[in-house]
């Protein structure tokens, strides 16, 4: 058999698990599908290991619309510890077929998670593209 690390199993017709036996195969490239299994995504493109040596790698990753309760639990504890509640809230808001190699590659990429946080954060509103100026 082949590599199914890009797959996924999901319920057919929107059915319950219950029925676990009459699922199909979801492919991560098959934007449509994860569209119809998560709804509004973000997709975040990032270089990985570029330097005069490296070309680098590019990693492709999908993120769901953060929730109010996933973004109010970042603001709660991005004051205490803002690594770990970037970290938690990537974990939340990525789509649960890239949750693995996410993590993993964020044990040797350190900053992913705060990049892909703040990217996600920006999309809510929050971000520092905003023109300010006393008049």
């Amino acid at each position: 058999m082949g590599d199914n690390s890009k797959f996924t199993t999901i319920p057919r017709n929107g059915e319950g698990t219950e029925q676990a036996e009459d699922t199909q195969l979801v492919d991560i490239n098959n934007i449509a599908k994860l569209k119809e299994k998560y709804g509004e995504l973000y997709q975040i493109d990032i270089t990985l290991e570029e330097d005069d040596e490296h070309e680098g790698n590019i990693c492709r990753y999908y993120f769901r619309k953060p929730s109010n309760g996933s973004f109010n639990r970042y603001l709660k504890t991005a004051g205490k510890n803002l690594a770990k509640a970037t970290e938690a809230f990537t974990d939340d808001n990525i789509i649960d077929e890239q949750r693995i190699d996410f993590s993993e590659k964020a044990l040797i990429y350190p900053g992913l998670p705060l990049n892909c946080g703040n990217k996600l954060i920006s999309a809510l509103g929050l971000g520092d593209n905003i023109n300010f100026r006393k008049l």
